[in-house]
């Protein structure tokens, strides 16, 4: 925890507030006690206060300690972040009820001459090979697969084939594909399918194993062994359109070869534009952080941590992996993202003063995109989108960062500017 960020209050509650809350509380549980040999709210509350006394005081430290924090902070003018830590309770009847707190509040800081930060987007270039490339690509995707006659499967065939794969002690988990195109010497074809494929005929079947390096870009098969069960159903050849005028005008919406490389070209610098954008505005961030000296509470820090290794855990479960049965180091991988964590936190307080000085609350209609947009990925209405927000607290943290991606075009376009 940030000492800069830290404050450590200690606290007396004065008894007769501290007997107040205690009596309200002893007769509310008395309300609702159910104790043998008395009624529902006829039990004595002398009994009440001896039989639930750990209760009592619970409850009373529940219900004054955050307000006494919360009326400290606002004594000094100070803004807490997140729950603060109590420690060295000192409750006992008949006296001020004593603590500890331990609340992280937020940095004070004055903005700094962003106005004269400067960036440059180079207009990025695109070589005819990438065209060329890119174009190729499209062939590729426009490929037909014809029928072949019946013969020894060679180097450039497609095979297709149904396939069952097992691993040892995993038989039940048997990966099977009931058909499936494998092209023989292909360079993403593992060398095993190919070298024990060349030569196998129509409804001819093999059985083979693969080692997997430990290293294999697949976490759910590195360093396993695998034993395939091979039938080949037919053999294919691949067939490219010529790049003629006629390819063109079958993609669709051209009419000529020309008018196709041009659509990539553009296509690709405005790829390139963009991440060069992207690449800059980061550099704004940077440049921010930079011209700024002051801490940045721990909490802060930790849930933004939190929020990269969840979107770590769900690209692994996207590629259909188990993030909880790799063996990987999470203490390292937590650490590594510290640096990038405290340097969004600090670039999202400075943002937000930049974007109070310069009135760059987001529009309602900025708004309403952004919440058309969630309803849109989460398949809802726009409004429901809006009422849950608002429920949760998260209508007002998504009106900040829209103010925050404000603010940051806003530097980002005077900096392009003035270079």
């Amino acid at each position: 925890m940030s000492d800069s960020c830290r404050r450590v209050l200690e606290i007396e509650i004065p008894p007769k507030v501290v007997a107040e809350r205690a009596e309200a509380v002893a007769r509310e549980l008395q309300r609702h006690a159910r104790l043998a040999g008395f009624r529902p709210g006829k039990a004595p509350i002398s009994l009440i206060r001896q039989r639930f006394q750990d209760d009592i005081r619970s409850q009373v430290i529940q219900d004054l300690v955050p307000k006494y924090v919360a009326a400290q902070a606002r004594e000094h003018n100070w803004e807490p972040v997140g729950n603060p830590s109590v420690t060295d309770v000192h409750y006992e009847e008949d006296a001020p009820l004593k603590f500890k707190a331990t609340v992280e509040i937020l940095p004070e800081f004055d903005v700094g001459d962003y106005e004269s930060l400067r960036i440059e987007v180079n207009d990025p270039a695109v070589a005819e090979e990438e065209v060329e490339k890119a174009l190729e690509r499209m062939r590729e995707q426009a490929a037909a697969f014809v029928n072949v006659e019946p013969r020894p499967l060679r180097d450039g065939d497609f095979a297709s084939i149904a396939m069952q794969g097992t691993s040892p002690g995993q038989e039940s988990r048997a990966v099977r594909v009931d058909e499936i195109l494998c092209e023989i010497g292909g360079p993403n074809t593992v060398r095993e399918f190919s070298e024990n494929l060349r030569g196998a005929e129509v409804a001819g079947e093999r059985s083979f194993e693969v080692e997997y390096p430990r290293e294999h870009s697949d976490p759910r098969l590195a360093g396993k062994s695998v034993s395939y069960y091979v039938k080949v159903l037919g053999i294919k050849q691949k067939q490219l359109p010529d790049l003629t005028d006629d390819f063109a005008r079958e993609l669709g919406e051209f009419d000529s070869l020309e008018a196709v490389r041009q659509h990539i070209r553009e296509g690709l610098r405005n790829d390139k534009l963009q991440e060069a954008e992207q690449e800059a505005r980061n550099q704004v961030r940077q440049k921010l952080v930079a011209l700024h000296d002051f801490p940045v509470p721990e909490t802060l820090v930790e849930r933004q941590i939190e929020r990269r290794l969840e979107r770590l855990r769900r690209q692994l479960a996207a590629q259909g992996m188990d993030p909880q049965s790799l063996s990987l180091d999470w203490g390292k991988i937590r650490a590594s993202l510290r640096e990038g964590a405290v340097e969004d936190v600090k670039s999202s307080f400075i943002l937000e003063k930049i974007a109070h000085r310069e009135q760059l609350d987001p529009e309602e209609t900025e708004v309403e995109q952004e919440l058309q947009r969630i309803a849109s990925v989460t398949q809802q209405d726009a409004e429901t989108v809006r009422s849950r927000l608002t429920k949760e607290g998260g209508l007002d943290r998504m009106k900040s960062r829209l103010r925050i991606e404000k603010a940051l075009d806003f530097v980002f376009h005077q900096a392009r500017k003035a270079s």
